[in-house]
């Protein structure tokens, strides 16, 4: 799923991770990116909040206790089929296993996790608006 903003427009972010450092993490390199960013530690509630704010990106942990990140992708996916909300899996699963579950869940990418925050930038600019931002990314030198 290709968002139609520009990127000049604040794009909405979801990122669900049940680690309070590994998501304070993300919400700060995102929002030095100049996303819109809401953070959740749980499931619960966000197929709701999904469907309330329709965000642009939903950034999903693979790994975590209560659900796994490829289960709530189908769930998204049941509840917006039509592909609305894109949905990118998070991991530090070996690239070729994240890829292969991304594909078999419905996800339209992943971002493997990584301790350079241009991994994650580029591949959130590169699924909201087609390609990667060419100039120095902000959340680089945030860190």
């Amino acid at each position: 799923m290709e968002s139609t903003k520009t990127p000049n427009a604040r794009a909405k972010i979801f990122v669900l991770d049940d680690s309070p450092t590994g998501l304070a993490y993300l919400k700060m390199i995102l929002e030095a990116e100049g996303y819109l960013v809401s953070a959740f530690e749980s499931p619960l509630g966000i197929s709701r909040e999904i469907l309330r704010q329709k965000p642009d990106l939903v950034i999903v942990d693979v790994n975590m206790p209560s659900i796994t990140g490829d289960k709530i992708c189908r769930l998204i996916r049941a509840a917006l089929p039509h592909r609305s909300v894109g949905v990118m899996l998070h991991s530090s699963l070996p690239e070729s296993d994240l890829h292969d579950l991304a594909q078999d869940c419905g996800a339209d990418s992943y971002v493997p996790k990584s301790r350079d925050p241009r991994t994650l930038c580029r591949a959130v600019h590169r699924q909201l608006f087609g390609y990667i931002q060419p100039t120095t990314l902000r959340a680089a030198q945030a860190c």
